[in-house]
């Protein structure tokens, strides 16, 4: 059996999981965080149960005009592209497949998803300094479902490019450590950020 066709296997097994459990996770954050960005509109002062310490500030990210950067709050935008997903996942953990061009929304969605997560990861930790406790479930989930979700599509395109072929043969083997490493970089960037609060 070929590298490819290993790597092939273990995504029909798991992708499914992994998408349907990690769009969940994130749902479920991206709705929590709206029914508290709801709350905050009714109750300006009101202190957030997620305000855990200067640095993890649901009330701070919240109230920031950043976490509305399209007029209405992120977690909106959340719900739909983790609906979008968990729907998918369903449908393929149910024994169902993809048509080409569902395969290709879900590929966008999955990118958009990360794309906009380092965004705001970004703009939490350099632009905010603050972080919300919300936001830390959708970051980690978005790693695994767009990583995931690449080595899924290109494991069934009829024609793969070179420079795919090479992706999935690195990821036969180092698929795993990709996600740890997503985890760490992004963890050490903010523990270099906030080493003033948690070390000095």
């Amino acid at each position: 059996m070929s590298k490819h066709a290993s790597l092939s296997d273990w995504l029909a097994k798991w992708y499914p999981k992994i998408l349907s459990l990690g769009a969940l996770v994130g749902l479920v954050a991206s709705f929590w965080q709206a029914a508290e960005r709801v709350h905050m509109l009714k109750n300006p002062a009101a202190i957030l149960n997620c305000n855990l310490s200067p640095v993890v500030d649901c009330s701070g990210v919240l109230g920031n005009k950043l976490s509305a950067l399209f007029g209405f709050p992120n977690a909106f935008l959340g719900i739909v592209m983790f609906t979008v997903l968990l729907t998918s996942g369903l449908l393929l953990w149910s024994g169902g497949s993809f048509t080409k061009r569902f395969g290709q929304l879900v590929m966008a969605v999955s990118t958009i998803l990360i794309l906009f997560s380092f965004w705001f990861f970004g703009a939490s930790v350099y632009s905010i300094g603050k972080i919300c406790l919300f936001c830390i479930f959708i970051w980690a989930s978005s790693v695994p479902i767009f990583w995931y979700g690449l080595l899924y599509y290109i494991s069934h395109l009829p024609k793969p490019e070179q420079w795919q072929k090479k992706l999935l043969t690195f990821a036969a083997k180092n698929h795993l450590l990709v996600v740890f490493a997503a985890y760490v970089i992004m963890l050490s960037l903010f523990f270099i950020q906030f080493s003033s609060y948690y070390f000095g």
